[in-house]
């Protein structure tokens, strides 16, 4: 008889469970179940606040207080306000984003934080989002990566808020860049390098940077790189920027004999040759390829054309298409 009395529990038990089935540890089950005096939830906060890193701290404070009774949640705004305002905030810091596309995992992250973390007072903070398929990158649907990234970047900026933030976007990373320069005006940066660029070549720089010093945008362009016009003509809202430049007086465009990403491979020693200096002090080394590069044919100024090129490229895919039906 107490066996059969036991079921309903094991029921209930087991129903708490299934509801917790996206709190995987098993830290999480004890908070659950074990409701946390304020002292232990005082140090809880100080063991996740002294063992994350500095940019994502206010992330995991909110995922714990997410997890605690609502009658702690005060006890956790109050510690992490207390925490904030006794944050040491180095003026003479600064803080690098890198961001990255849809074609790179961030590996490359690796590799200019290792080549940037000698600078003095310099942090980088390699950014990351959910995996982006080829269908969204193609349809309007982009909104989450943007939304992620910026709020990653105003949680490092509500740490730092003294320091000089810098980025540097690749690929689908430069579309979400300028994606939130245009629609998160508190979010600004002393300088910006863009490479494998897919902003459209119109962007409107000196209306959303106007309060940057002159020369502190670069884009370095690969005349290898097929990428931003495959993005131009397949789908709405990117541009050929890293293969023809922008060509405007807010950007310092720098032309490679490169492939999409081949500012990352060691050989080219692109990052400690002219990405350091820029970060460093602003000093903007010239590319001997400028001077060399091939001039553009025919084709690729159609095809970069945002209406020329999206309108052959959807031609020869419904000729294709109807050619194969008909045959």
């Amino acid at each position: 008889m107490h066996h059969i009395q036991s079921f309903p529990l094991l029921f209930e038990i087991l129903y708490k469970i299934l509801r917790l089935k996206s709190q995987k540890t098993i830290s999480n089950l004890l908070i659950f179940w074990c409701p946390m005096r304020p002292v232990e939830v005082f140090e809880r906060f100080n063991l996740i606040w002294n063992d994350t890193l500095p940019h994502a701290r206010f992330r995991q404070i909110q995922l714990m207080k997410e997890q605690l009774p609502k009658e702690h949640w005060e006890l956790v705004d109050s510690m992490l306000d207390a925490k904030l305002s006794n944050v040491e905030d180095n003026p003479q810091a600064t803080v690098v984003f890198l961001i990255h596309g849809i074609q790179t995992d961030g590996a490359w992250h690796n590799l200019v934080e290792k080549e940037l973390g000698s600078l003095p007072h310099t942090n980088v903070e390699g950014l990351g989002y959910d995996f982006v398929s080829g269908l969204q990158l193609a349809s309007p649907v982009r909104g989450t990566p943007i939304h992620k990234i910026a709020q990653s970047i105003r949680e490092a900026k509500s740490l730092e808020p003294n320091a000089q933030f810098m980025v540097i976007a690749h690929s689908f990373g430069s579309y979400i860049l300028s994606r939130i320069l245009a629609t998160s005006t508190d979010i600004r940066f002393r300088r910006i390098i863009l490479c494998g660029c897919i902003i459209p070549t119109n962007y409107p720089w000196g209306l959303y940077t106007k309060e940057m010093e002159k020369r502190s945008i670069l884009n370095d362009v690969g005349t290898r790189d097929f990428y931003p016009i495959l993005a131009t003509v397949a789908s709405f809202g990117y541009g050929s920027s890293g293969r023809k430049g922008f060509q405007v007086p807010y950007v310092k465009d720098r032309y490679f004999d490169y492939a999409h990403s081949d500012f990352f491979e060691s050989q080219n020693n692109h990052i400690a040759k002219y990405w350091k200096p820029f970060i460093a002090n602003g000093d903007i080394v010239e590319s001997e390829w400028d001077q060399k590069k091939p001039k553009l044919t025919n084709t690729i100024n159609m095809l970069t054309h945002p209406w020329i090129g999206r309108s052959l490229f959807y031609t020869v895919i419904i000729g294709a298409v109807a050619a194969y039906c008909v045959w």
